[in-house]
């Protein structure tokens, strides 16, 4: 597998995901260099501008960057090689085939959580720019705890949405219906069915997510519920990127992939 590695990062690198994951990554430093720009307007209704990581990290990284990176990566994982018709050179290599699924998946994660981390260390720094080095070093706990619950979720989202792209024919559409449908919807409803979502376990870790109570659907419907225990989320969240690596690897073995002639 450490042979591999580096030969899908070579295919990584020269393909454009790099560019427009590194777009992605950019939308919410743009932002905070809008904030920045808008700074005295915001002073004049008391906003002090690093009061708007909280919101900035849980809405824009956790809710919106997060989910997109990982549906569009993700479902490449083993997708990409059935649509290029180049799965059939990979699987009759005397490889593996599990060593594939490890290594892409290593891959993908490494790439696209460095863009994440990137992103996140420079919104940070321009919201907490006011405050001067020592300001910055006093808040960077929670830059490190957020890094860190991101980049678990990226684990997370990125397996099951490589798990669906090895076993559905047409995963992006499923994929963004489960990351802003069911995600978004689910983990704010009373009851144990938010248990069956991956943001839920996210919402336990994460830094800047208030926990007592949350905004629904917009910020208009306050709801009150319980969160995971942290140990727990933790747990479950690497129980569940195993199963789906099992079981993405799982289907080399046992689908026939239908190459499309050309």
């Amino acid at each position: 597998m450490i042979a591999l590695f580096p030969f899908f990062l070579k295919n990584w690198l020269r393909s454009n995901k790099l560019f427009w994951a590194a777009g992605l990554g950019l939308f919410p430093v743009l932002l905070t260099v809008l904030l920045q720009f808008a700074s005295p307007i915001l002073a004049n209704h008391d906003i002090e501008l690093f009061r708007l990581y909280p919101q900035i990290s849980f809405f824009v990284y956790l809710h919106l960057l997060l989910p997109i990176l990982a549906v569009l990566t993700g479902v490449s994982i083993i997708n990409e090689e059935v649509e290029d018709q180049t799965l059939s050179y990979l699987v009759v290599r005397p490889i593996p085939k599990w060593k594939i699924v490890l290594a892409k998946s290593a891959v993908y994660f490494s790439v696209v959580g460095a863009v994440v981390a990137l992103s996140l260390f420079l919104s940070f720094t321009i919201l907490n720019i006011q405050l001067g080095f020592e300001g910055w070093l006093d808040a960077s706990s929670k830059l490190l705890q957020g890094l860190g619950v991101l980049l678990l979720g990226l684990l997370a989202y990125l397996t099951f949405f490589g798990c669906l792209g090895a076993w559905l024919k047409k995963p992006v559409l499923t994929g963004l219906l489960f990351a802003f449908g069911w995600e978004n919807l689910v983990a704010y409803f009373p009851g144990n069915v938010k248990y069956l979502t991956i943001v839920h376990y996210l919402h336990s870790l994460f830094p800047t997510f208030y926990r007592t109570k949350a905004s629904g659907i917009l910020g208009l419907i306050p709801i009150k519920f319980t969160l995971a225990n942290g140990w727990a989320s933790f747990f479950t969240l690497v129980l569940m990127s195993a199963a789906f690596l099992a079981l993405t690897c799982l289907a080399l073995y046992v689908k026939e992939y239908k190459m499309e002639q050309t």
